[in-house]
């Protein structure tokens, strides 16, 4: 497909990945509507039928989510499933009724159960039940994975399906209650180095690993999807690089300039052992290979973060 001219609907455009995936569009000459909370309640199914009554979009990304931290997700399980729910079958439903031409899903790693085999296959996403504080979270995208196959099948509504890995970079939220683990991590380091800390402790051993993608990398990723005709599979999204998040501390501390003491408090709990990507099919199918190195991309967000700080 080509973007050029073409409008595209950003749902959560004006949030941190949705704003690298408007300019990554915008760079393809698409015409790009980036929505946030406030314009529409895609909750609810007449407001989308006004979404494509008054934008007439060709393609619908669809980044919104109601969502959050461990915390938020304990106290909301049921509104988070519901909500994400409700959201992504307006948008199929409608969509399909104005003669919607594509709508890439923006998914999760949640959808995976605790036990599928490392790294992370598409193939795996059904071989159990999503578990835990996010469960109902990834169970709701799966929904969607699942409703997007089903629409692309009855009506030939064309969809892509992404699952990205933990995504970072310039513009994340470091707010104390919204941040995840590499905007917490330099919010600390940070304020350790600012005010002369000699010593920041960390919860457990340091030993699990994850895996980190720029948002840069994701949105050219989500552009590549919507130009290329893809079938309607999961398609993880990452570098396929796990790292320890011992190694991602040393690396924020190096990034900040902190020569204080690390030290990790093994009474506290560690999470999962071990989470990264199979990234083949997104190679395959998108010809897509991230290209942000970790510690550049730390480097980047470390000073994006001061200089906010500093306005």
């Amino acid at each position: 497909m080509e973007l050029a001219g073409r409008r595209i609907v950003v749902t959560g455009g004006r949030g941190f990945l949705g704003r690298y995936v408007c300019d990554a569009c915008t760079r393809r000459g698409a015409d790009v509507v980036a929505l946030g909370s406030s314009d529409f309640d895609l909750t609810e199914q007449s407001e989308v039928r006004r979404l494509y009554r008054e934008l007439e979009p060709s393609v619908v990304v669809h980044l919104a989510a109601a969502c959050g931290g461990i915390g938020a997700n304990v106290e909301n399980p049921a509104r988070f499933l519901y909500e994400n729910a409700l959201m992504g079958l307006a948008l199929l439903e409608e969509g399909r009724k104005a003669g919607l031409e594509k709508l890439v899903l923006i998914s999760t790693t949640c959808s995976y159960p605790k036990d599928a085999p490392l790294p992370l296959h598409e193939d795996s996403i059904w071989s159990g039940k999503p578990v835990g504080a996010t469960g109902p979270y990834g169970m709701a995208k799966r929904l969607l994975h699942e409703a997007c196959e089903t629409y692309g099948r009855q009506y030939g509504l064309p969809c892509a399906v992404l699952v990205p890995a933990n995504l970072y970079g310039p513009g994340d939220h470091f707010e104390e209650e919204k941040s995840h683990v590499i905007p917490a991590i330099i919010r600390r380091y940070v304020e350790a180095q600012d005010q002369g800390i000699e010593e920041v402790s960390n919860w457990g051993t340091g030993t699990p690993t994850r895996e980190f993608l720029h948002a840069s990398d994701a949105a050219e990723a989500i552009a590549l999807a919507v130009e290329r005709d893809v079938p309607c599979v999961p398609i993880n999204l990452g570098t396929g690089v796990e790292t320890s998040i011992a190694e991602l501390t040393a690396m924020i501390a190096e990034a900040v300039g902190y020569e204080g003491e690390v030290v990790w408090d093994t009474s506290k709990p560690d999470g999962q052992p071990r989470r990264y990507l199979d990234v083949s099919r997104a190679e395959e199918l998108l010809g897509f290979k991230a290209r942000t190195d970790l510690a550049r991309g730390l480097r980047e967000t470390v000073d994006w973060y001061r200089a906010e700080k500093a306005s």
